[in-house]
């Protein structure tokens, strides 16, 4: 074949990302179709122009230019993170590939650039990021956008999963999320709340029992494991169990195989385990009463979810979203909340964190009667526990104070700190430390 016979510009124009060409002293020399759909510019605009002023990009400048670098030292380039600016004066997120052209003789001529439109992918991402509610979990907060992250990464995996998180943040949200965006999805998720179990119905109650296997097994009982094959279990309170079964929950983990209570036949199956917990298992290994091999076994992939008091944006949020879960169920048209109750609310610590204020907000609608809710149809139990943390900082903020002045007039030797305040010197080093004096 004839190279003169060769439609280069055709190729380049049936290209579908972006490509453009400048001679050394950085003037544009070819500007295909996709370039002028990506930057709004057409070719004989372009064409001639310098390609920094045309497009304005965050990388054309200085050392930061890769076509720069290109035609002064051959350097190849790709950069994800670029921003041009298109014909009507808006930013566009590319990609960028850029290389040098040469002649026959290997002398660099000009450089050729490939750009990719990433608005699409950019998007994409955004919408993500701002996911106000996620498989029935509602949070914006950076926080929750992680835990969002989190849970699509796991869910494909048949991996154990360790849940943790204060009493009330949502650990069973995320169990089921979980398992709905796995392809277990249309298999059981199987809840066990070990907490509420006695010592002697867990086992039963987790592996099943046999008939006869004790008083009142009149009949051949299968356990949540069973029940949970080719599904989900989700062991709430994993922290509750005794040592004796956690050593048969091991089992089910490395081996996928138990027997039932009372009962001689090995049991196989195929359950994915995730597991929740409100205790510090760490310190329950130290002082005995947790096994180090069955949380190694459960803590695969961590989850860890904030307290309701560190995610506060989040909160006129839930508020919105139980008010108009509560205004269908009650069958009530209450518009939203009066400004002093919001207000109380956002200052509010939540030591029940979501679980207490969706409580709250059904309290109020069972006493309000107005179009809102107001400050007094909340629980009063919620003033009396803001009353008593008020109360403790500042006694909390009265102690580093008189801290600070005793330390003050002994001229910061802590030795005699230590004896005016009446407490021993390593006190004082744990307050200073506490207080950050």
């Amino acid at each position: 074949m004839n190279p003169k016979s060769i439609d280069f510009e055709g190729i380049l124009n049936s290209i579908s990302e972006g490509v453009f060409t400048v001679d050394t002293e950085m003037n544009i020399t070819t500007f295909n179709r996709a370039a002028e759909k990506i930057t709004g510019y057409l070719g004989d605009e372009a064409i001639g122009k310098k390609c920094y002023q045309l497009l304005k990009g965050s990388h054309c400048c200085g050392e930061n230019c890769l076509m720069r670098n290109v035609v002064r030292d051959g350097e190849k380039g790709y950069s994800t993170d670029v921003m041009i600016i298109n014909r009507d004066g808006f930013p566009i997120p590319v990609e960028i590939s850029v290389m040098p052209l040469l002649n026959k003789d290997g002398h660099i001529i000009g450089g050729f650039e490939i750009l990719s439109d990433q608005r699409e992918i950019a998007s994409a991402r955004q919408r993500a990021y701002k996911r106000d509610v996620f498989q029935n979990i509602v949070g914006k907060d950076h926080k929750m956008q992680e835990i969002y992250e989190l849970i699509e990464a796991v869910a494909p995996h048949h991996s154990s999963v360790l849940i943790m998180g204060e009493s009330g943040t949502g650990k069973e949200l995320v169990a089921q999320a979980i398992h709905y965006l796995s392809n277990r999805r249309d298999k059981p998720f199987v809840k066990v709340n070990t907490a509420t179990l006695s010592s002697t119905l867990v086992e039963s109650e987790l592996f099943g029992h046999e008939r006869g296997a004790f008083t009142g097994a009149s009949t051949t009982h299968q356990g949540r494991f069973e029940l949970a094959d080719k599904g989900t279990i989700f062991l709430d309170e994993i922290g509750e169990i005794s040592l004796e079964v956690q050593s048969k929950l091991l089992r089910v983990l490395q081996e996928g195989e138990f027997e039932r209570v009372g009962g001689k036949k090995t049991n196989k199956v195929d359950t994915r385990v995730i597991a929740a917990t409100n205790r510090n298992l760490v310190e329950d290994i130290k002082n005995g009463r947790f096994r180090s091999d069955l949380f190694y076994r459960l803590n695969v992939f961590p989850i860890k979810l904030p307290p309701l008091r560190e995610r506060q944006n989040d909160i006129p949020l839930l508020i919105d979203h139980f008010i108009h879960r509560f205004n269908a169920y009650f069958q009530t048209p209450k518009k939203g909340m009066a400004r002093d109750a919001l207000d109380f609310l956002m200052q509010y610590n939540y030591p029940g964190n979501i679980r207490e204020l969706e409580n709250a907000i059904e309290y109020a609608f069972i006493r309000g009667r107005g179009d809102y809710v107001l400050l007094r149809d909340l629980p009063p139990d919620m003033f009396e526990q803001s009353k008593i943390i008020t109360e403790l900082s500042y006694l909390k903020d009265w102690e580093k104070h008189h801290i600070e002045v005793i330390l003050e007039q002994c001229g910061g030797n802590k030795q005699k700190a230590a004896k005016l305040l009446g407490i021993a010197r390593k006190t004082l080093y744990n307050k200073i430390r506490e207080y950050k004096i």
